[in-house]
């Protein structure tokens, strides 16, 4: 890899770390998100600060990742290059330095990455997975469906290598973080005195 695959890494790595949940929850709760048992990402925004919140909440980390997927795309001169500038803001997201890495779940500056990567794919998924949510009441439907139907759909459709082992590790790298709060909802559903 490239020095300035490196840099530019990092960089979106720094973007990602940028939570806009919790720069508004400290400015109008004077407390985290996390602290009140919210998620930092735009589902948590809403829930606790209300719709206008969470929906700039919801376009700034989709921004993240379009900003990322956008440079990988000018950038880099290697697979392994554009993998980490795309994968780095969804980690930085996940694991910010700052908040001691307890960050958000990904999905939003994921669904950036994923977006410029294939814009029909991720119309196609994305859109599946929220009429399910819709149907479902729960939020992180739309991940759960949209994030193995893309994939699918970018095989199927033929992307190239780098697209592929991008989108790969943004959804591999949402799944880390998202799997541990998805097994202990599912456990709150399926056995509801577990704890």
């Amino acid at each position: 890899m490239e020095i300035r695959e490196w840099a530019v890494g990092a960089a979106a790595y720094a973007l990602g770390s940028v939570l806009p949940a919790e720069i508004l929850a400290r400015r109008r709760l004077g407390t985290s998100l996390l602290q009140v048992g919210e998620n930092p990402g735009g589902a948590g925004t809403w829930r606790t600060l209300g719709p206008q919140a969470g929906v700039a909440v919801i376009l700034f980390d989709l921004g993240k990742g379009v900003v990322a997927a956008w440079l990988a795309r000018r950038v880099a001169a290697t697979l392994e290059g554009f993998v980490l500038i795309c994968t780095a803001p969804v980690a930085g997201h996940n694991w910010p330095l700052y908040l001691l890495f307890r960050g958000g779940r990904g999905l939003g500056p994921a669904a950036g990455v994923l977006m410029v990567l294939s814009g029909k794919a991720f119309l196609v998924a994305f859109g599946l997975g929220a009429l399910i949510a819709l149907r479902t009441r729960w939020v992180p439907t739309v991940g759960i469906v949209a994030l193995p139907v893309y994939l699918l759909l970018m095989h199927l459709w033929e992307a190239s290598p780098h697209e592929m082992a991008a989108a790969v590790t943004v959804s591999l790298t949402v799944a880390v973080r998202q799997l541990p709060w998805l097994w202990s909802r599912l456990q709150e559903r399926l056995l509801p005195g577990s704890p």
